[in-house]
């Protein structure tokens, strides 16, 4: 043996481990004494890989336990893995860990039957040696992807038993494989079909979402950060939503080459939280917004049409007499009537328009896009034969009437503070004036 080889025969394992971490080349690792193969043999088998030899294997095994990624296989000979009763295989099959290690066995001579026992006992090729480099190169590398597919089908395996559906894709953001095909997709239950190679907007029925996920997708692959979102699906009439986890792949050299992805089916939680929201924001009785939601929108909605020069109307709305009808009819038929409200109001103002209870008896309605005052008198008539035509409840003698002020915006204020005070003067005048009708606010009423 030559003393300038590049490897010598290592028995401290120690010193395995230094010269390990100056390794960049997948090791093959070999159990016996290194005089057993043709030197030039090996000569070849290094401009592919780091050769070592080690006579213990419960070194190669510490070895593999703490250098795994940087080993591509374990080789050993044929007669000496028969002779010790694969002893070895069997220590690597006591930890799922090393599931993945392919073993080779070399071998100097023809093969008999039962050496097909070493297969069976978890052998992954037996080379006959001499053998051409280019075909051992070929085998061992067949060997390894082997392996990997194989432990990259069980894990995917055990991955489907999860609930949430966990997908990978490439750095093109096309699946590599998904463990669920949930029904949001095109396709996916006819025989044979795949997700394999195929982009969101490919596959999937709700194509504004696919879109954004693609979208998302060329950031994280850009930036190399992940990024976590929910988003509601309407796919077959179902409303869901789903909550997208996503992390970038790295490669060896720390380029992103991929995506990880985990979809958590989040629907109760967001249909809860929306629930909530609603309930802080919503007057219970007549299910428009309550005092605090009427006006923190209608200042947003004042902000946003001052800056596109548009114009706007408030009106503040009081019922007529409610407290006689409280007294005379009961609580209940009150609550009737301020919920009847509450419809009509829904009924006549739709779209951008905001209609909130700010108090007892009181409501409060903000015209969206008013082209003048004639277009606001012509909403408050609407109202007001609605308001004729209503039958709250059949106790009752009487109609239900509305006093009404209104204020133009930017014309009377454009401000809330300064439109509330001028609508609210208007309805003053209103009710000083009989009740039973509306104003909209003028100079005069200062």
């Amino acid at each position: 043996m030559k003393e300038d080889r590049k490897t010598d025969i290592v028995k401290d394992l120690d010193v395995i481990y230094n010269i390990y971490e100056e390794m960049n080349r997948k090791r093959l690792l070999f159990i016996g004494k290194e005089n057993y193969l043709n030197e030039d043999f090996l000569k070849q088998l290094e401009e592919s890989f780091e050769l070592f030899f080690c006579e213990d294997e419960d070194k190669i095994i510490s070895v593999l336990r703490n250098e795994r990624e940087k080993t591509a296989a374990v080789v050993t000979d044929l007669d000496h893995c028969e002779n010790s009763d694969y002893a070895f295989l069997k220590k690597l099959d006591l930890d799922p860990f090393y599931a993945d290690v392919p073993v080779i066995a070399f071998s100097k001579r023809e093969l008999k039957k039962e050496d097909s026992e070493a297969i069976e006992r978890g052998v992954s090729d037996i080379i006959v040696l001499p053998c051409e480099i280019k075909l051992v190169l070929r085998r061992i590398s067949n060997a390894v992807r082997s392996k990997d597919s194989l432990t990259f089908s069980e894990i995917e395996k055990m991955l489907k038993q999860l609930p949430s559906n966990i997908y990978l894709k490439d750095k093109e953001g096309r699946y590599v494989f998904a463990t669920h095909y949930w029904h949001h997709l095109e396709h996916a239950q006819d025989p044979g079909w795949t997700i394999r190679g195929k982009t969101d907007v490919e596959i999937r029925k709700d194509k504004e979402n696919a879109l954004k996920a693609m979208e998302s997708d060329k950031v994280l692959l850009r930036t190399g950060k992940g990024t976590t979102y929910v988003i509601e699906e309407k796919a077959d009439g179902m409303r869901e939503y789903l909550e997208l986890i996503k992390e970038p792949v790295f490669d060896d050299e720390g380029n992103v080459s991929g995506i990880i992805s985990l979809i958590n089916d989040v629907t109760e939680k967001e249909l809860l939280k929306l629930e909530l929201e609603k309930k802080s924001t919503t007057d219970q009785l007549t299910g428009l917004y309550n005092r605090a939601a009427t006006q923190d929108l209608i200042m947003k909605a004042i902000e946003e049409d001052r800056k596109h020069g548009r114009r706007s109307a408030m009106m503040m709305i009081d019922v007529d007499h409610f407290k006689f009808i409280n007294d005379t009819y009961g609580h209940d038929v009150g609550d009737k009537v301020l919920a009847g409200i509450g419809e009509l109001l829904h009924e006549c103002f739709k779209g951008m328009d905001v209609c909130g209870r700010i108090g007892g008896d009181e409501f409060t309605v903000f015209l969206r896009g008013i082209e003048n005052e004639e277009t606001v008198e012509k909403l408050i008539g609407h109202l007001e034969d609605g308001m004729k035509e209503k039958i709250f409840d059949d106790r009752m003698k009487q109609n239900v009437t509305l006093s009404i002020g209104a204020a133009i915006c930017p014309d009377h204020g454009d401000e809330f503070e300064k439109l509330y005070s001028a609508a609210d003067r208007a309805l003053y005048q209103v009710k000083k004036k009989g009740r039973a009708s509306h104003l909209i606010y003028n100079d005069s009423m200062e």
